[in-house]
């Protein structure tokens, strides 16, 4: 069963992207409900996935950049391929609470299609980057119906509770200990310790709870640790017993990349955006470690077109085929409709070669 969210983002990647994904992060930290595909989308199908959200959601958020509606008037482009106007006709149906964010050099196109056409007839909201903050205080407090999680709207009570409640067993223990003194007056120092005990309780509880974020750095640590530990033990159990004499410890040196992935021109674009990592086309040897790049999916529509969908991941491995590590991008690459698979991937090449890997490039590079 897929997830509920109260509030759903519509935009459209090219233009969109950054916009939207700086409202889904902000919208988080401030405990609402948001859809946001890259990064809540679960497995299934997509296209169905998208639509369900746009029914279950209270409030439609449509990002609206320059450009956002150039595929309605392409006579190339299939409407039901198009996951922005599908978006929009589906909150128009289902009477959502649709809010228009208009970016800086967006204006409505005149004689917009008959299924999306009243989208115009909406409240907009003006999201100039000088008033950003204004804008979405304002959002929150006038456009949205949507309210954060009970536990966000309540955050003061609930520290103020926490902190009654605290306040009040170690009043509750200090009560009880000066009773119990009164009651037997040769156990005093007994019941002094075990007060000491219960006030040094009550401070470890709110210490603990202001160390969550180093606990959590600790945790992190300990996992690299222990992954840094596995491949020494992995490099010693290759190398086996030495029957020369000790050496002195050398500092190791750095593991060379080699490359494995399909010779297309995604594959072509991929590999050229790698380059800067010394990565190379040879057989893997040594302590070298082998980058697999993954294919994208093609697949043809109901009209005998071909889209290629893509999110490009390497599969990290040693040379003898011990799986090491995956490394991805985030980001879903989609071609339009296209008469053959070859000029679908060119299409997703030619997003791919505007695309920065400086992430995945430094992660490469740091396996090294």
């Amino acid at each position: 069963m897929s997830k509920k969210f109260e509030i759903f983002i519509s935009y459209r990647r090219k233009g969109g992207y950054d916009t939207a994904k700086l409202l889904y992060d902000r919208l988080r930290i401030d405990g609402y409900s948001v859809s946001f595909d890259i990064d809540t989308l679960e497995k299934g199908d997509f296209d169905n996935e998208l639509e369900q959200r746009v029914y279950d959601c209270k409030d439609f958020l449509l990002v609206l950049n320059p450009g956002v509606f150039d595929r309605f008037f392409d006579p190339e482009c299939d409407p039901k391929d198009d996951w922005v106007r599908q978006e929009i006709k589906c909150a128009l149906e289902k009477n959502k609470n649709i809010v228009p964010l208009i970016l800086d050099g967006f204006t409505y196109p005149k004689n917009l299609p008959e299924d999306v056409k009243n989208i115009t007839k909406k409240n907009a909201i003006d999201l100039n980057p000088k008033h950003f903050e204004g804008a979405y205080a304002g959002m929150k407090q006038k456009f949205l119906l949507s309210k954060p999680r009970w536990a966000k709207r309540n955050k003061k009570l609930i520290i103020a509770f926490i902190s009654l409640l605290i306040l009040g067993i170690a009043a509750g223990i200090t009560s009880l200990l000066l009773a119990i003194s009164e009651q037997n007056k040769q156990k005093d120092l007994q019941l002094e310790a075990e007060r000491v005990a219960a006030a040094r309780y009550a401070d470890s509880i709110k210490t603990a709870m202001q160390q969550t974020d180093s606990l959590r750095k600790a945790e992190l640590d300990s996992i690299k640790n222990v992954q840094t530990a596995a491949q020494k033990a992995s490099a010693q159990k290759t190398a086996g017993p030495s029957t020369a004499k000790e050496k002195p410890a050398q500092k190791s040196s750095s593991k060379s990349i080699y490359w494995s992935g399909p010779n297309d021109v995604i594959g072509q674009v991929v590999y050229g955006k790698l380059a800067s990592t010394g990565i190379q086309k040879a057989n893997c040897s040594g302590n070298g470690i082998v980058a697999k790049l993954n294919k994208p999916n093609c697949r043809t529509n109901d009209l005998g077109k071909i889209i290629c969908t893509y999110s490009p991941k390497l599969a990290i491995t040693y040379c003898d085929g011990t799986h090491y590590i995956n490394l991805e991008i985030n980001e879903k690459f989609k071609s339009s409709p296209q008469t053959d698979e070859n000029a679908a991937k060119e299409e997703i090449a030619n997003e791919l070669r505007e695309f920065n890997f400086s992430g995945l490039v430094k992660e490469l590079k740091e396996l090294k």
